[in-house]
């Protein structure tokens, strides 16, 4: 268990802010604060502990005791740090790191997806013009077939007045001219 006061202490978080969240979460803290508690505050106010420093281990040199006519023996200490780039070569080991591998394969979903979807585009577009077409074509056939039977009405209606018009010149041309009286029977 760690108190209340110690865990708001150490996470320099305000100890009323805390307790309320894990009263309302269903925590009691009148006793201090199970592990369950701490982890739930934790991960709530997004808490992670730092990581200790990995330590490396002390190299005690050997001894190595070899008797009265020899003189003791220390191993050398061991380096602090080894750059292993010092012992490569001249050749370079070159490498994509996963995260550009994993950017170009995202590129080129996206370049496939946006290609499918623009030759979608590009066939429904095609299919809506050619339905336009056969709609224009048979548009224009309507039109020739009105037009030539427009063309043969008028010419129709054309020669009927016409004939009207002849015939209304001959009934009015009588009044210019006498009249011839009616020949008289023969006995």
């Amino acid at each position: 268990m760690q108190s209340l006061h110690s865990f708001c202490t150490q996470y320099e978080i305000p100890k009323t802010t805390v307790k309320r969240w894990l009263n309302d979460n269903g925590y009691d803290t009148s006793q201090g604060m199970t592990a369950e508690a701490v982890a739930a505050a934790k991960a709530h106010f997004r808490i992670e502990d730092p990581q200790p420093e990995p330590t490396e281990p002390a190299l005690n040199p050997t001894v190595i005791e070899v008797g009265n006519h020899r003189g003791a023996l220390a191993l050398p200490n061991a380096p602090a740090a080894i750059n292993l780039a010092d012992y490569r070569g001249d050749v370079a080991l070159t490498s994509f790191e996963p995260e550009d591998v994993d950017r170009f394969l995202s590129s080129c979903d996206g370049f496939l997806e946006a290609v499918e979807a623009d030759y979608h585009q590009q066939q429904a577009i095609t299919q809506r013009k050619a339905q336009q077409a056969a709609a224009v074509k048979a548009k224009v056939e309507q039109v020739k077939e009105a037009s030539l039977v427009y063309k043969l009405r008028s010419e129709s209606l054309a020669l009927h007045n016409a004939a009207i018009d002849a015939q209304m010149q001959r009934d009015m041309s009588v009044l210019g001219k006498p009249q011839q009286p009616a020949e008289s029977p023969q006995p």
